[in-house]
């Protein structure tokens, strides 16, 4: 900054007119070569200020954020279709978006769909599982039951898997909608349905009683316990991970011998599993990664600035270096999964507290300020977003060009996009 003083010239003898004029002439040329350097650094302040700029679009030399594709799983064995948590199958798909099909149900939607073959299942706390066809929107079948549907689903060539806040797990005939079977297991269950090892169905009530059930009659097998209402479960090949709400986080294999038992002083968010390590978020903002086989911790990250309790959602890991999840204080995160450095971080005005899809190239995050906001892989920045109606429900799942996105409100939408341009990911 520059300041410039005048005074007021007293009467002064004709002996110094000519010191006088020196001195202007000395003032001016300062004040040229002053002000010639201002514009220089203004100019330099520019250059520099685009040179961030273009940095922020581009990502950090050591790592390449940009994923390969993944095509849906032919069976949807576990909710998100993987232990990994992230839903999101194929290429991204950015505007113009268009509706493609919406049902209503009157009440919330929480639970992850199912998606197999042309058909995607979808459970309400409307009490009813529906079938419905994920290409035009006509329910093929429904199943109502005596509460409301919390958990994922799950869903094999023949059979549809989910549970119930009534404490019972079911089993329907994947064309028909007709039971197969249903198993109560005391109080309720808000847990996904899961399909360990092709031979047993998982379920966890909220009081912390863990249940292996024969997947073709529905015959209890094993069971065991931890405390507080259990999340997840995540399994990978013959090992499963649950977590509960009083702060535990357990592993268990195919014959229910437990394998490791870790206690926590914070909740923790229901378990991710990829390349034999166990990813959980905390309510304190914190994130481990934990070893599948032993639970030891491989590194901890803390995010900075929480403000109170802030529950991080179930992580979705994507490809094999990144792990991307929400916060209930308003923020969406993306961390290097072998080390948990902070990659980038982006905030917003409300809570996102469901957990994003995560493709080659775009994180597709739903807020609960009624929108799916669309952020770059590669540096956090938004990219757009689509309006919803209401807040968060179901964690959204991008599949053969589809976004499926269920609210609170009760509506469930199927939302068709345009391939980006190579750059539509930077903008």
């Amino acid at each position: 900054m520059i300041s410039t003083f005048a005074g007021a010239a007293g009467r002064r003898s004709r002996l110094h007119i000519v010191s006088i004029a020196g001195t202007l002439v000395a003032v001016l040329v300062v004040i040229f070569f002053i002000n010639r350097a201002r514009t220089d650094s203004s100019v330099f302040q520019q250059e520099s200020a685009s040179a961030t700029e273009a940095n922020q679009a581009v990502p950090p030399v050591e790592l390449t954020a940009t994923v390969p594709e993944e095509q849906p799983p032919d069976l949807w064995l576990q909710a998100y279709g993987s232990s990994s948590g992230n839903a999101a199958w194929g290429s991204a798909i950015v505007a113009p978006f268009d509706t493609l099909w919406s049902i209503s149900t009157g009440r919330e939607l929480f639970s992850p769909p199912a998606i197999v073959g042309d058909m995607i299942f979808i459970a309400g706390n409307d009490k009813v599982l529906r079938g419905i066809n994920k290409d035009s929107g006509q329910q093929v079948w429904s199943r109502t039951v005596t509460c409301g549907l919390s958990g994922g689903v799950a869903a094999d060539s023949t059979t549809v898997y989910f549970s119930g806040q009534d404490g019972y797990m079911y089993a329907l005939d994947i064309e028909t909608g007709s039971e197969r079977w249903s198993t109560g297991l005391g109080y309720h269950i808000f847990t996904d349905a899961c399909i360990f090892c092709d031979s047993l169905v998982l379920a966890g009530n909220s009081m912390g009683s863990i249940a292996a059930l024969n997947r073709r009659t529905g015959s209890l097998i094993w069971n065991d316990t931890m405390d507080g209402l259990l999340l997840g479960p995540a399994v990978s090949e013959s090992i499963a991970v649950f977590s509960s709400e009083a702060g535990a986080v357990g592993a268990w294999d195919i014959a229910g011998n437990s394998l490791w038992f870790r206690g926590f002083t914070s909740q923790p968010s229901a378990p991710s599993i990829k390349n034999n390590v166990v990813f959980v978020g905390f309510s304190t903002g914190k994130v481990l990664a934990l070893s599948l086989t032993t639970g030891e911790t491989l590194w901890e990250t803390t995010l900075d600035g929480i403000r109170g309790r802030t529950v991080v959602s179930r992580p979705a890991l994507t490809g094999d270096s990144l792990l991307v999840a929400g916060t209930c204080d308003g923020r969406v995160f993306c961390l290097k999964s072998n080390n948990g450095e902070l990659f980038w971080e982006t905030e917003f005005q409300n809570w996102i507290s469901v957990t994003p899809a995560v493709c080659d190239t775009i994180v597709y995050a739903s807020c609960d300020d009624s929108r799916i906001h669309l952020l770059s892989l590669n540096t956090g920045l938004p990219i757009d977003a689509i309006e919803t109606g209401s807040y968060s429900g179901t964690p959204p799942v991008l599949a053969g060009g589809v976004l499926y996105t269920g609210n609170s409100a009760g509506d469930f939408t199927a939302i068709i996009g345009t391939l980006p341009t190579d750059s539509a990911e930077e903008e």
